[in-house]
């Protein structure tokens, strides 16, 4: 599959040289930001993806990026149990990213407004959103297959992002 973040691109350049020298980022961390920043392009790319896009690349997800997307991405870390820590420090690195692309022209919002990082261990479950009950009933439904619990997870995505959009669009 040809979805990276690996490639240099004029973006991810433009980035690296914004961090560090507008963010003061230091280049033993950049290492981190880069991760975190390829951990999330390919997250975008198949979200991207599993909604029809043909996006192959971060530089082609910048026109895709909306307000409710950093929320999305927290809660996907938080759903697949990522230490509270990588969750902070990814988000971090979110947060530059949307200052970036706004310093840049590429937005014009920053799609990390509204985002905090998690404060304790509780959060972790209490942070995780409430279902509909037809989305629980569902749930029910995709365990008593006896499906993996991968399976069920791409699915409750599936329909999470399924409802975000309706909501969006002012469907429901």
């Amino acid at each position: 599959m040809s979805m990276t973040f690996s490639a240099k691109t004029k973006l991810s350049s433009e980035f690296e040289k914004y961090l560090l020298e507008e963010a003061n980022i230091s280049k033993k961390s950049l290492k981190f930001y880069r991760s975190d920043l390829k951990h999330f392009s390919c997250w975008l790319i198949f979200q991207l993806k599993s909604q029809g896009s043909l996006a192959r690349s971060f530089s082609e997800t910048v026109p895709f990026i909306s307000p409710i997307l950093g929320g999305n991405y927290k809660e996907f870390l938080i759903l697949n149990n990522s230490p509270k820590r990588t969750i902070n420090r990814r988000l971090s690195t979110l947060r530059h990213l949307a200052k970036f692309l706004q310093f840049s022209g590429s937005l014009d919002f920053n799609f990390m407004s509204n985002v905090e990082n998690m404060t304790s261990t509780s959060n972790l479950q209490s942070a995780k959103p409430a279902l509909h009950p037809a989305i629980r009933d569902f749930e029910a439904h995709l365990r008593h297959q006896k499906l993996s619990q991968n399976t069920i997870k791409n699915y409750l995505n599936d329909i999470k992002q399924f409802m975000a959009w309706l909501e969006k669009e002012g469907a429901i």
